[in-house]
């Protein structure tokens, strides 16, 4: 598989992001192939390791790839992403409202950050801090840093081991990433995302459940408040 004559436009991240989402679409990696090794993808594609971990962390938030660890990176059924894209699709032609969303966040995710104190493993936890070391880089635009944002939602919500929960959620990653582009474009300040992150994963990793949950409705209610702002910003300025 040969990457190099791509086109290289806009980040590295970008670029990275776009060769690969084509190679899938295409199907010139077809559901169930393996990606090429970080070494291998970073030779062919000209970009350093941190660029692309970015660009695979954005490829798993889009539903296109599945990391499973110890064996690889694994492109997804499409046939099975298609029906949970669905959902999101028919949500956002709904115009789902946003606090509609955010109430349905903290029923999901304060329930699987309970449900990840009880039940995560040694490697979600190491993805999830990943995902938080990943905000911490200055360099990124504010799309990745939303990206980096949305993995860590997924991540928790994967070390629930609730398969039930897991499909909706990343079902409802479309709309994930629009509240959370939304709070960006109020307060784009990183410290307090990486603070309430933390405090997720640190209940995650002391297993208990109270604080886990606590801590990640803590964190929604932030972002309430930031969607309530930006709506407020845009009624100003229509």
């Amino acid at each position: 598989m040969r990457l190099s004559s791509a086109v290289h436009s806009g980040s590295r991240t970008e670029h990275a992001v776009g060769v690969l989402t084509e190679l899938i679409t295409s199907g010139t990696l077809s559901s169930g192939d393996f990606l090429p090794s970080e070494s291998t993808l970073c030779r062919q594609l000209g970009v350093s390791r941190p660029t692309v971990r970015m660009a695979l962390r954005t490829l798993e938030t889009r539903g296109l790839i599945v990391t499973k660890h110890g064996v690889g990176v694994q492109v997804t059924d499409r046939t099975r992403q298609a029906a949970t894209d669905s959902i999101g699709l028919m949500l956002r032609r709904q115009g789902a409202a946003p606090r509609d969303m955010l109430e349905v966040r903290l029923v999901l995710e304060g329930q699987g950050a309970a449900l990840a104190s009880r039940r995560a493993t040694e490697e979600d936890c190491v993805a999830m801090a990943a995902s938080i070391d990943a905000m911490r880089n200055r360099t990124l635009s504010v799309d990745e840093n939303v990206e980096a944002d949305l993995a860590f939602h997924l991540r928790v919500a994967e070390a629930s081991k609730n398969g039930v929960l897991v499909a909706l959620i990343h079902a409802l990653r479309g709309l994930l990433r629009d509240t959370i582009a939304a709070t960006y474009a109020v307060d784009g300040r990183i410290a307090d995302r990486l603070r309430e992150h933390t405090r997720v994963l640190e209940a995650v990793i002391a297993r208990d459940p109270e604080a886990a949950e606590a801590a990640m409705r803590t964190h929604l209610q932030r972002t309430e408040r930031l969607i309530v702002l930006s709506a407020a910003q845009s009624s100003d300025g229509s």
